[in-house]
């Protein structure tokens, strides 16, 4: 399964909208005093409708407020074959 799909069926699964995920970016990079952990509502749909391949430090923290099963955010990358 693609990543961005399964990123959107945890979001999705919990009744979280883009908004919702961009604000939990927000506080998070805020109380890290991390800017970089913004995830903005455009790229977020960038990664779940196109395809968009993010840096890692953007996956794990996509994942922050997203509880992605229990191999955790990671799960949502695929070793290339």
């Amino acid at each position: 399964m693609l990543p961005g799909l399964r990123l959107r069926q945890a979001r999705e699964r919990l009744g979280l909208t883009y908004r919702d995920v961009e604000r939990a970016s927000y506080e998070l990079a805020a109380r890290r005093g991390r800017p970089d952990f913004i995830i903005h509502i455009s790229r977020l749909a960038d990664i779940e409708n196109r395809g968009v391949v993010p840096g890692l430090h953007k996956i794990v923290h996509a994942g922050g407020p997203l509880p992605v099963e229990s191999a955790g955010p990671l799960s949502l990358v695929r070793r290339p074959h």
